[in-house]
């Protein structure tokens, strides 16, 4: 039926969205341009390499015909397989390891698992999760804005989380670009040297420069301070050698053989994330070896390592007769009872705080490294091991 005709509806209020949804777009749109720099350098990197270094420099400059085969063959395959496991970490942020299952009784699990404080399974209200069950491991991720399995922690470099299951493409991602950045540079590391010196005087001799850079107070304070100051004289000095350069062909090696800034800026670049993938190696490798995520360890160096303070993380233990039976079988090192830090229902169940440096899901290096690393696919996705 239509409305009278002196009936004049209401306008519609329009949606206002939350700050959270703001913060996260922002938060997206700089992931993303760190994606994006990513690929350019690994795209660039792949070019230079290939045609400047391969070609140009070792093959139609120095004649090394057989080590500009083995050369190109070897960094026209990494460069590329980089990028796809690179690509591969990035994609289905909305999509990977989200838990999808309903939540079994309390009652008729027989194995000690980590619950709320009333020994209840936990449910996330957060965003679109909508009371969706949370598994043991399972944490909701504020930028994502969805609870992800087996999470470890949430990665700017990737615009995604890190889960168990995508631990295997994250070390294998680390593991390429420690390779990928020593073989790629390697031939044009002494002519570099030569290049860095020859500009480092062309900079400190130039009037110029020295007015402007070398004399001035502020080049001790901005761009990272001291080692700043001599990264911008060296590119100062590239810059005053440009004018000394001969023009030649495309690759014929003069990205190499003369001094270029682009090329200084490119391994530099990449000598800086090799140094963040070593760190990032290293920091894995202990986690994964001592049964721990990111998110562990943090909540660790928060509350001290020897801390016995809970931090509202709790573990049910079915039945008291077969308590420490039952804590042997899952790893789980129970804690002694003590007045009031257990709670005991009706059917002799105990619900235990744990405290942040109890690593509740650690079965030993060996068990640790097979089911979070060796045991999952490096490019498919399913269900994670969590210990």
């Amino acid at each position: 039926m239509l409305p009278p005709a002196n009936h004049n509806p209401e306008p519609m209020q329009p949606h206002r969205k939350c700050p959270d949804y703001y913060r996260r777009r922002v938060t997206r749109a700089l992931e993303f341009s760190i994606q994006a720099l990513v690929i350019t350098i690994i795209g660039f990197g792949w070019y230079t390499s290939l045609l400047e270094v391969g070609v140009g420099w070792l093959a139609h400059h120095e004649g090394r015909y057989m080590l500009a085969a083995v050369y190109m063959t070897t960094v026209g395959l990494l460069f590329p397989l980089l990028a796809a496991v690179y690509l591969h970490a990035c994609s289905g942020c909305a999509t990977h390891n989200i838990p999808a299952y309903t939540a079994p009784e309390p009652q008729s699990v027989t194995v000690p698992f980590e619950c709320r404080s009333d020994g209840s399974f936990d449910f996330c209200v957060k965003d679109n999760c909508k009371m969706r069950w949370k598994p043991p491991g399972t944490h909701h991720c504020s930028v994502c804005g969805v609870c992800r399995l087996g999470f470890d922690h949430h990665c700017p470099w990737l615009g995604n989380c890190l889960s168990t299951k995508r631990l295997k493409t994250f070390l294998a991602l680390l593991g390429l670009t420690l390779i990928t950045v020593p073989l790629a540079s390697l031939p044009t590391l002494p002519m570099l040297r030569i290049h860095v010196i020859a500009a480092l005087a062309a900079s400190h001799a130039d009037a110029w420069a020295t007015d402007v850079w070398w004399d001035r107070l502020y080049s001790w304070i901005i761009f990272g301070g001291p080692p700043g100051r001599w990264v911008v004289g060296t590119l100062l000095g590239f810059r005053m050698l440009r004018t000394q350069r001969t023009p030649e062909p495309w690759f014929s090696g003069s990205l190499i053989s003369q001094p270029h800034a682009r090329l200084v800026v490119l391994i530099g670049t990449s000598i800086l994330l090799w140094l963040f993938a070593v760190s990032m190696t290293i920091t894995v490798a202990t986690d994964v070896t001592r049964g721990q995520t990111t998110l562990e360890r943090i909540r660790v160096a928060q509350t001290g390592k020897t801390s016995r303070i809970s931090t509202g993380r709790f573990v049910y233990i079915p039945y008291l007769n077969t308590l420490v039976s039952s804590a042997s079988a899952s790893a789980v090192h129970v804690i002694p009872p003590m007045q009031g830090n257990s709670h005991e229902s009706l059917h002799g169940q105990r619900i235990y705080p744990i405290p942040s440096s109890e690593r509740i899901y650690d079965l030993g290096w060996r068990e640790n490294w097979r089911r979070r690393v060796l045991e999952q696919s490096l490019f498919e996705d399913g269900v994670p091991c969590r210990g």
